[in-house]
């Protein structure tokens, strides 16, 4: 019933004050003698005049306009000033809510006492309750046998994670302070403190936070704290301690900045003295005592200028492999780090420079044979260019751009000393082969050691003579160094597989060592300066507003001053002729997906590079091992401005056609790209005639759905150059299908197995020559709350797993914690059972949450995107 006497509604009025929310102060208290306009509501209402107290009984509810309470029963006096509400009290003022049993409090101050119950709000993600709860203070108040948490899950659903307390005390907008306090995982104690603090601040505080765990069979079980460090309104430090059961305490610290309107930085550091080495085995040549440094730094400086800092550091070359920290690294041959400062200036910034020093770290080796000593660095890189742009005052309608390039190519020290057993080809590279191993026991393509005195060691360990060893199998088919295959029989009838009378074997060495030829992998000698000039003119000009025409000459110069050679130089010149139309058409597609606009691109291409003495000059950015014709083919740009230090004349034609097929859109106006394909033919009359023929495209057949492939032909070899096929499927409610597969048919030769080895510096092996993997991906959301996944890499060449995992995920109802449970198996880690969980739903994906989030989270496992 509506009251009708003003003096209970200045009562009531009173103790709703005493009540207000968060904002006001707390729950239980507010500004005193604030008054305000209210309703009141109740089966009954009944007034002792005698002693003075004013009852509502049954469906209690107390309306403000900024705050509602509701009880089944109200009392409170007005000679004590007491009040007193209980049976399923609620206050609520906007978002904010109070809970309890029992609310005893004061009419004209801010405090009370509340038996068995919650506080939640706005103001902070945090719910709190307990057995008593007293409000001291406007934003103060003491709980008794008290639990906090961030997660608001259905009742009868564990809470993800909960600290308890004896005891706390609570300033909101300050800290708090618990004693007697137990860190709970889904209602199960796992970490004791006598007395903790922890922020309670709407804004960035300091405190510790949501403690981080992982189990493996590498590290074993691994447990940090980390705590937050709100250093200033600029930068954060987060410190963690963890320790790892098979390795042992590790404090980290990760920071984080910002200056300026758009600066900002990163940086991470790490420490642990290692219990699971010893510097005298051969697999950890180094001391416990091991660390990490990363730091990212962008920085925007005045004049349009920017500087980067992108740096990594490590103790040892096993760091990335034992600590999950840094695992995306392991695939590395090298850990690289660089800083550069870089501007765009001029007319519509037409012009670029940037000056950068380039730092490499040998991680392939252990470290008692790093080659970190003898790698050339780039110290300092310089780099200026500028797009085409108009030249009318030359020659109305002449185009020029251009780019230049100084390096200084440094190195600690020069690999003779350590490398005396191994050739040096003319001051330029030591021929150690690509492991660096100076032993001659490299195996060629069948796995087989042929040694320098014509003896072969067959893969079993079985000697026998050259001749026996090709009579063994005269057809088997045999790489020459070049790239070229021929047949045993053919190889040693003409002489490229025969020992010599200084016993050294012409052509056909013994695996890359001692050959006379570069391979990726060993050391550059020589060191010093060289300077790049690629100035470029063109004339586009358009006939019939329908056929484009654009030609191009280039000069492709290269000047060396190096220790070893003294000045020397290399003048190219480079041309190419471009005529290309557009035409399009409307096609209808096959089963029923409706017509598509075909836009069509013949094109016609003619590309020169002159060729002249460059095997003297100084070896500094080799030529890749395997030149990837795809690339070089579909943009010819890649050849005619290859700055390498070996390359071949060119006097190629290349005809192509490019396909964009446009479909309309199915929930909007206008059309969206259905596929882009791309083919390519080339004839090169200074490399063999006809080089190859590819094909490369997306297709985007439907929403969620992408496939992605090409395939390539190499005349020379006669056979399939490369092939790829990607196709993946994706589903809001969390499916997701993906199947690849990718062939190559001559991989790079290079060794990166020390670390794996069961004998220390065995025989060298050439492995795998070929890609020839397939991968799968599959998830299964079974339900909104359970999903199943599965993740597979395989090689058909030599037939091994380079991955597995299976894992099982469950999703709260509330979406605020999950947990995954997996198991994998992954050639640079072994088998591996692991733990995750992760709270979820602050900007999280909620439906697959244990997707790659970031640098430190990403790639534990073999990354598809790779494939």
């Amino acid at each position: 019933m509506r009251s009708p006497s003003s003096s209970l509604a200045l009562l009531f009025a009173a103790a709703l004050l005493a009540v207000p929310a968060w904002g006001q102060g707390g729950f239980l208290g507010g500004e005193e003698g604030q008054k305000q306009p209210f309703d009141v509501t109740a089966d009954a209402v009944e007034h002792d005049a005698v002693k003075g107290v004013y009852v509502a009984r049954g469906n209690v509810r107390i309306t403000q306009p900024d705050r509602v309470l509701s009880a089944d029963w109200v009392g409170f006096s007005a000679t004590t000033r007491q009040g007193l509400a209980s049976g399923n009290v609620v206050v609520i003022e906007g978002e904010d809510v109070l809970r309890a049993d029992v609310l005893q409090f004061q009419i004209d101050s801010v405090k009370g006492v509340v038996f068995d119950g919650s506080l939640e709000g706005s103001g902070t993600r945090f719910l709190m309750s307990g057995d008593t709860i007293q409000k001291t203070g406007d934003n103060t108040y003491v709980f008794d046998k008290g639990r906090f948490t961030s997660c608001k899950c259905p009742e009868g659903e564990r809470d993800p994670w909960a600290i308890t307390a004896g005891k706390a005390d609570l300033n909101i907008g300050g800290y708090g302070t618990a004693r007697n306090t137990a860190f709970e995982v889904l209602g199960v104690p796992v970490v004791w403190l006598p007395w903790m603090i922890y922020p309670l601040k709407k804004d960035r505080a300091t405190g510790f936070l949501f403690p981080e765990w992982n189990a493996s069979s590498r590290n074993g079980f691994d447990m940090g704290i980390p705590f937050f460090w709100a250093v200033g309104e600029r930068l954060n430090l987060t410190f963690t301690g963890s320790y790892l059961t098979e390795n042992g305490f590790m404090p980290s610290v990760d920071g984080e900045y910002v200056f300026g309107e758009k600066s900002s930085g990163r940086f991470y550091g790490a420490f642990i003295d290692d219990k699971d080495i010893d510097p005298d085995s051969p697999s950890s040549p180094f001391g416990s005592n091991r660390w990490a440094l990363e730091t990212i730094h962008n920085q925007y400086l005045p004049y349009d200028f920017r500087w980067v800092v992108d740096a990594r550091f490590f103790s040892d070359n096993r760091y990335t492999f034992d600590f999950k920290e840094f695992s995306q690294y392991r695939k590395d041959r090298y850990i690289e780090s660089k800083t550069f400062v870089e501007t765009r200036f001029g007319p519509q910034d037409r012009y670029g420079f940037y000056g950068a020093v380039l730092w490499a770290d040998d991680q392939q080796n252990p470290d008692d044979r790093d080659r970190d000593d003898f790698v050339l660095q780039r110290l300092p890189q310089l780099h200026a260019s500028s797009v085409p742009q108009k030249l009318d005052k030359v020659l109305p309608g002449l185009v020029g751009s251009f780019d230049t390039d100084y390096t200084h190519y440094w190195a600690k020290d020069k690999p003779d000393g350590a490398f005396e057993d191994a050739r040096n080809v003319d001051d330029i590279f030591i021929d150690s082969g690509i492991e660096a191993l100076v032993d001659g026991r490299e195996r060629n393509n069948d796995g087989d050691i042929v040694r320098p005195d014509g003896i072969v060691e067959l893969e079993d360990g079985t000697d026998i003579s050259l001749e026996d060893y090709v009579a063994l199998n005269p057809g088997a088919p045999v790489q020459r160094s070049d790239g070229t295959v021929t047949t045993r029989s053919d190889a040693f009838t003409s002489g490229d597989f025969a020992a010599l009378s200084d016993g050294s074997l012409d052509n056909f060495p013994p695996g890359p060592e001692g050959d006379g030829k570069f391979q990726e992998g060993e050391l550059l000698f020589d060191r010093g300066h060289r300077v790049f000039l690629n100035p470029r003119l063109s004339y586009p000009m358009r006939f019939w507003d329908a056929l484009e025409v654009n030609p191009e000459i280039a000069y492709h110069g290269t000047l060396y001053q190096s220790d070893e050679q003294s000045f020397s130089s290399r003048n190219l010149f480079s041309a190419q002729l471009d005529v290309r139309t557009r035409l399009r058409r409307t096609l209808t597609l096959p089963f029923g997906m409706g017509d598509t606009l075909h836009v069509i691109e013949p094109r016609f291409q003619w590309t020169a590079l002159t060729d002249t003495a460059q095997d003297d000059n100084p070896l500094w950015t080799p030529q890749t091992d395997r030149l990837q014709q795809r690339l070089r083919i579909l943009a010819l740009s890649n050849v005619t401005r290859d700055w390498a230090d070996r390359l071949d004349s060119v006097n190629a034609f290349t005809v192509g056609l490019g396909n964009r097929f446009y479909v309309p859109r199915a929930t909007a106006e206008g059309t969206r790209l259905f596929a882009d394909v791309d083919f390519a033919l080339q004839y090169d009359t200074e490399n063999d005639g006809f080089t190859g023929v590819y094909l490369d495209g997306s297709l985007w057949p439907a929403e969620r759905i992408r496939s992605k492939f090409n395939v390539g032909y190499n005349f020379n070899t006669g056979e399939m150059d490369e092939a790829m096929l990607a196709v993946s499927w994706s589903h809001e409610e969390g499916h997701d299908v993906g199947v690849a597969y990718r062939y190559v048919a001559q991989a790079p030769l290079f060794f990166e197995a020390f670390t794996f080895d069961d004998v220390r510096f065995e025989d060298f092996e050439q492995g795998v020559t070929k890609i020839n993997q397939v991968f799968l991906f599959a998830r299964w959301a079974i339900t909104q709350n359970w999903a199943l996944s599965y993740r597979m890499q395989y090689s058909f060449e030599e037939s091994f797993f380079l991955g597995n995992e299976a894992g099982l995920e469950y999703i709260s109802k509330c979406r605020c914690w999950a947990v995954r449970v997996e198991v994998a198996d992954e050639r640079t880690r072994g088998l591996e059972f692991n733990l995750r969980y992760r709270l979820i739903g602050l900007g999280d994906d909620t439906v697959r949450p244990f997707q790659s989030r970031g640098r430190r989270d990403r790639g534990d496992r073999f990354e598809d995107e790779e494939l």
